[in-house]
């Protein structure tokens, strides 16, 4: 078996992890207003959104970060990636920002166009949503033309942020072109399903957006499976894994359109 030497997300690119890692003590002190602040906006609590994308970009530059190891040396450290990289952290960044703002001021970051300026902020928002996942696309294909290490491995890799990225944005760009992300319920946050809030009464354009751009995970953790079975030149169970996520996707993408819900 080929000795996989990646130990840490700094390995792959320490910029990204280091952001990461910042996101996810971000959730220190929101999870202390969270505690402390009574405040609801859409039923919840104003800090639920600004936790939920701190916790979900400081996953997303994570695992770019650590995917990218797996991209040759050479490409890995030259100018595209570095630029690509910037392209990623300064997106992530404003998203953070953005929706902690508009939470502190018990506001909507999405699906307000009340003034100019939130209309304008949520058109940027859209901007950054867009660099996120085609940078990360990109990067996959990146990985999938200038591997290394482990081919299941590098191929998981490569796939997962590829389809992911596609997947992700899809969905996301038809949720933002809707008045909201509720189809056929009432909208309201409140009654969701626990923790991730998925709507109960009708259907939720967020559950098919959050499997797409999980693929990102799902598909280098099963190549890891793979890889530690030593099925390290059988991937068609990778890309059976890729078909199964990608239908999974559209599945829930058609029952949310259809005004049913997950569960």
């Amino acid at each position: 078996m080929t000795r996989l030497s990646l130990k840490t997300p700094y390995e792959g690119n320490r910029w990204l992890a280091a952001t990461g890692y910042f996101f996810a003590l971000c959730l220190i002190p929101t999870g202390l207003a969270y505690l402390l602040d009574g405040r609801q906006f859409n039923g919840i609590s104003v800090w639920i959104k600004p936790m939920k994308f701190q916790a979900s970009l400081a996953v997303h530059l994570l695992t770019v970060s650590l995917l990218l190891a797996f991209l040759q040396e050479e490409k890995r450290f030259g100018r595209l990636i570095f630029w690509l990289s910037i392209t990623l952290i300064t997106a992530g960044a404003f998203e953070v920002l953005y929706v902690l703002w508009q939470g502190a001021q018990a506001s909507g970051s999405h699906y307000n166009l009340s003034t100019p300026f939130t209309r304008v902020m949520y058109s940027l928002m859209g901007v950054g949503a867009v660099c996120l996942v085609a940078v990360s696309a990109w990067i996959g294909v990146l990985i999938l033309r200038h591997p290394t290490g482990p081919k299941v491995l590098a191929t998981g890799a490569g796939l997962g942020l590829l389809l992911g990225g596609i997947l992700g944005g899809i969905t996301g760009a038809w949720m933002s072109a809707q008045p909201g992300h509720w189809v056929g319920g009432i909208a309201s946050d409140a009654g969701g399903l626990p923790i991730i809030g998925w709507a109960r009464d009708g259907g939720d354009l967020r559950v098919a957006h959050f499997f797409g751009l999980h693929m990102m995970q799902a598909l280098p953790l099963l190549a890891l499976v793979l890889w530690t079975l030593r099925r390290q030149t059988g991937r068609v169970p990778l890309y059976i894994g890729a078909i199964l996520g990608t239908l999974l996707t559209l599945a829930t993408f058609v029952q949310a359109i259809a005004g049913r819900p997950f569960l």
